[in-house]
């Protein structure tokens, strides 16, 4: 979702002062801070016999925060998914897979790196989820029930 300025309201002294800051970070995205600079500029500079209405100024701060909130939900998707690939890693635990590389094995440990990502360790080897071709869990034990003897 783009944030949209008015053309009427960006002068050549918030372009001045909103180029260093985005030169010298390098970055492609607009920050909170970033906005709120420009946001401040923008009301400055703006004309005073043609003053930004209350509308445009509403639809910005509508823009900014519905981008946010889509940062922000993007973030926590990324949290649960790898949530969710430590627990499909701790439940190949014990389990016969297939590797991408032709190896199999048994799953003997997971491992999380510093990020916090899962490996699995198959025969000494440290292999990445995505690696995994085929799983089959481990083969349950067979339990008997003792049957009672005696009178």
């Amino acid at each position: 979702m783009a944030i949209s300025f008015p053309l009427s309201s960006y002068t050549p002294q918030v372009a001045a002062a909103a180029t260093p800051a985005v030169q010298s970070t390098k970055k492609q995205t607009l920050e909170q801070a970033d906005f709120l600079k420009m946001l401040t500029l923008q009301l400055q500079n703006q004309d005073p016999m043609n003053p930004q209405s209350n509308t445009d100024f509403a639809a910005q701060m509508a823009q900014f925060t519905a981008l946010e909130q889509t940062r922000e939900m993007s973030g926590s998707m990324s949290q649960l998914l790898q949530r969710q690939d430590v627990q499909n890693a701790a439940m190949m635990l014990g389990g016969q897979v297939l590797l991408d590389d032709g190896h199999s094995g048994v799953v003997d440990r997971v491992v999380l790196t510093k990020d916090g990502s899962p490996r699995l360790q198959v025969g000494g080897k440290e292999y990445a989820l995505a690696q995994v071709m085929d799983f089959q869990l481990a083969a349950k034990p067979e339990t008997t029930v003792p049957t009672p003897t005696g009178p």
